[in-house]
């Protein structure tokens, strides 16, 4: 009996390797993990068992080979170390297997930037009213005071209850949140401003979106962080409309309004950057004119790429 944990790369469940593939045809169960990254195809969940309860995998891997399959690669962006130490300190230790694949730390190469000039990647959680953390503003710094990328991996809520639910007992678990590339941005620069920080300045700092990764629908942009975030920005003629419908509307609460509002802004960052999963490169000052020249095919149309790399990191032809 044997705990196959599987990745399953990066899109959907058909990137599994042959070996994964072998593994899940000599399983009775197959479960899969959902909680912390999703297949960009739809009807995955109807297609596969979604458990989250270590302890019901574990039951099962004691009587029959089971196969736990992870969006990505089970031990790189997202790991899975405390369902493998349960699996082998159970009595009697569960076998485990591991079968690797893609991951978005993987494909940060097609980003143009060498895997080789990055350095710690980061988690940007959603920020609430009295909940706004950004421990890993640090860890950036960290990065780009030795000239080192930084991979930064938006928030994903799959199961998330509300405060309300929780304190009342009730189960019931909130629509699926995920953060999109002008969010990612938005939190970035606050928290640098908060700080103020010596780095991360908008109009001089490089970035590349990258945006459902593997997909057929993927997605890469490059520019500033400003260019970047202000690609989803409405228009002087599109915020004047907005307003005045806001303004016309006399039944909506100030929530009402501010939920209509977040539509819109997710709205307009899947126009820009298409549906998620997004993820963001913010790039160090060891950018290789090979990087730049590479990076700069995705350029926002009137980027300062080009210019910001030459006269802000010094890196010229």
């Amino acid at each position: 009996m044997v705990l196959y944990i599987i990745g399953l790369g990066l899109a959907d469940e058909q990137d599994i390797t042959l070996k994964g593939l072998n593994a899940v045809r000599s399983s009775e169960r197959i479960y899969l993990e959902s909680y912390t990254s999703i297949l960009m195809v739809e009807g995955f969940k109807e297609r596969l068992t979604v458990e989250l309860e270590s302890d019901a995998i574990l039951e099962s891997a004691a009587t029959s080979n089971v196969s736990f399959l992870v969006v990505g690669d089970p031990l790189s962006a997202t790991t899975h170390t405390d369902l493998i130490l349960r699996a082998r300190n159970a009595k009697p230790p569960v076998q485990v297997k591991i079968i690797h694949n893609a991951s978005i730390t993987t494909a940060i190469g097609s980003s143009g930037l060498a895997g080789y000039n990055f350095g710690q990647t980061v988690s940007v959680p959603f920020w609430h009213a009295d909940w706004q953390p950004d421990s890993w503003l640090e860890r950036i710094g960290e990065n780009l005071r030795i000239g080192c990328h930084t991979l930064a991996l938006g928030d994903i809520k799959v199961r998330e209850q509300s405060i309300e639910d929780m304190s009342r007992g009730v189960l019931r678990y909130q629509p699926p949140r995920y953060m999109l590339i002008p969010q990612l941005i938005s939190q970035v620069l606050a928290a640098a401003k908060a700080h103020d920080v010596d780095f991360l300045h908008p109009d001089k700092t490089l970035a590349i979106a990258l945006c459902r990764m593997g997909a057929e629908t993927e997605r890469i942009v490059s520019g500033t962080l400003q260019e970047l975030h202000d690609l989803a920005e409405p228009s002087a003629e599109e915020l004047a409309k907005e307003e005045q419908e806001d303004g016309e509307d006399e039944m909506a609460s100030e929530a009402d309004l501010e939920k209509r509002r977040a539509a819109r802004r997710e709205a307009r960052a899947k126009a820009a950057y298409g549906e998620p999963l997004h993820s963001l490169v913010i790039v160090g000052r060891r950018l290789h004119p090979i990087e730049r020249t590479y990076g700069g095919m995705y350029a926002v149309e009137g980027s300062a790429w080009h210019e910001v790399a030459a006269n802000v990191y010094g890196c010229r032809e």
